[in-house]
């Protein structure tokens, strides 16, 4: 359903409206939830719900947001290596083998997506045009030993077309030992460069890359992540060949919070100063202000990139990669709802598509469909006219929502979280022989209700451990919406359901035995 009442028309446009060409910029966030952009934060609120306190996001509300559609319903995964991977591969864990975060050791108790996993910037290859793609920031899918094995290729030695260029960071950031905090992590960090991003400059001293170089942005701001990033996606979006397909991973606003640097370069659509270190957002603790801030200076950025950009033949679309961290949480808000958990804190994500495809009239709307992070793969995958996949059985395009001749493509959201990663058996596509999981967290809603299934595994060979909490989204326990998935129905002592609620645990207890089964055996 749109928020404007513009579906009849919409939908007799979209008969004719090209939807399919040009080229594609995908923006990952990191630990964003939506209500930390100030216009999914103003759309919330105007329906009742409590404020986030929103990052001030002036180029994402005024270049995205209102001239494109805004997803108010968006799912991703708990985490950003999982998030990521849906997106990349149209499927979620129990197919990709992906359902925790890829740590940065050697050992392997966590490995990276497998090499022989389908990727959409070598689907878009196979597509007439075919598509260039580079990928620019964070990268998060892939382990040491694939590092190791080819740092062309990070998924290791693989047959699979992997991105043309790439330039950014492994993993996280992380805060070092001994050090001044403002000098760890986004002050001083190591970017990776397995191509050259810029054909003509050559930025490996010692001969052509692969190579690692130390950033230092005391010495410049330009070498401040956001600012970096962004730097890179520029170039490559005047100097790929058309179509193109630019996936760009900034590390805001991740840990480690930190105050910004003072000099980073403007926002030509507004010619306002991007924050420096003076920034603050009164009335919150030290880290939620923090992180507000390097939300911000990232909007800055992002804006010099969407200014960049030819809208009438590049689709742009921004999301995050998993809800937002505990450390970013404003009451009434619960920590304990937040990022690593399948509860709404760690799903919900902002979700904005903006659009030759989407007709004159739907732009500025929002929508309430259910819609996935995963969906990604196969809206890009049409819109660039590419073959089907061989995989990607979990992505539903979002096209016909886009172009006004549908208002849902899914009537059920699913989330997943499970510990440890496996490599998925290359014949059968399940967990291999001899894996022991020993946490499966899932979720499924439908339009209203939501059913969190938690499984443990047991000590001494016994069944697995089940917990089960089912959530009226819509209906708490006050009568209004149950914002922060307190009032389990089907707790101890808890009421008899009514009929409605009764047939929806039913289907969703039926849907997650057929079709997402427990890893935790």
């Amino acid at each position: 359903m749109f928020t404007h009442g513009l579906l009849l028309a919409a939908s007799a446009l979209a008969q004719s409206f090209p939807t399919t060409g040009g080229n594609v910029c995908v923006i990952v966030l990191d630990d964003v939830a939506p209500g930390m952009i100030a216009s999914f934060d103003a759309a919330a609120v105007a329906g009742g719900r409590p404020s986030a306190r929103p990052a001030s996001t002036p180029a994402i509300d005024s270049l995205l947001a209102a001239q494109g559609m805004s997803f108010d319903r968006a799912w991703a995964l708990p985490y950003c290596t999982p998030g990521r991977t849906a997106v990349l591969t149209g499927r979620f864990g129990l197919r990709s083998g992906i359902g925790t975060v890829v740590p940065p050791r050697a050992t392997r108790p966590n490995p990276g997506l497998g090499n022989e996993a389908e990727l959409l910037p070598g689907l878009l290859r196979a597509a007439t045009p075919p598509y260039s793609s580079a990928a620019v920031g964070k990268w998060h899918l892939a382990d040491q030993v694939q590092l190791a094995q080819n740092p062309v290729h990070p998924l290791g030695v693989s047959a699979n077309p992997w991105f043309d260029r790439f330039a950014g960071t492994w993993f996280n950031f992380s805060a070092l030992a001994a050090q001044p905090y403002q000098e760890a992590g986004y002050y001083m960090w190591e970017k990776a460069y397995s191509t050259r991003v810029e054909l003509a400059l050559n930025p490996c001293p010692a001969g052509e890359p692969p190579c690692v170089l130390d950033m230092n942005v005391n010495i410049t701001p330009l070498d401040y992540p956001s600012v970096d990033t962004v730097e890179d996606a520029l170039v490559l979006a005047n100097e790929l060949p058309e179509p193109w397909f630019l996936w760009v991973a900034p590390h805001a606003a991740h840990f480690p919070a930190h105050p910004l640097p003072d000099g980073m370069p403007a926002d030509p659509c507004r010619g306002v100063s991007a924050p420096g270190s003076s920034c603050s957002y009164p009335g919150v603790g030290p880290p939620q202000s923090a992180r507000r801030c390097m939300l911000e200076a990232l909007d800055h950025q992002l804006g010099r990139l969407l200014c960049s950009l030819d809208f009438g033949d590049t689709t742009v679309i921004l999301i995050a990669d998993n809800g937002w961290a505990k450390d970013s949480v404003v009451p009434p808000y619960l920590v304990s709802r937040a990022k690593s958990t399948v509860y709404q804190g760690g799903l919900e994500v902002p979700f904005l598509v903006r659009s030759p495809a989407i007709p004159a009239t739907l732009r500025g709307t929002r929508s309430d469909a259910l819609v996935s992070v995963v969906d990604i793969f196969a809206t890009v995958r049409e819109l660039a006219g590419a073959p089907a996949a061989a995989h990607g059985e979990d992505s539903r395009s979002l096209l016909p929502i886009l172009s006004g001749a549908q208002t849902a493509t899914r009537d059920r959201l699913y989330a997943e979280r499970f510990d440890p990663n496996f490599a998925p058996d290359p014949i059968t596509g399940l967990p291999p022989v001899g894996y022991v999981c020993w946490r499966h967290d899932q979720a499924l809603r439908d339009e209203r209700f939501k059913l969190v299934r938690q499984w443990r595994r047991a000590a001494n060979g016994a069944p697995p451990i089940l917990t089960e909490q089912f959530f009226d989204l819509e209906q708490g326990a006050a009568g209004g919406p149950d914002w922060n998935e307190t009032n389990n129905l089907i707790a101890p002592g808890a009421a008899a359901l009514d009929y409605e609620a009764q047939n929806a645990l039913g289907v969703l207890r039926s849907k997650l035995d057929t079709l997402y089964p427990k890893l935790v055996l």
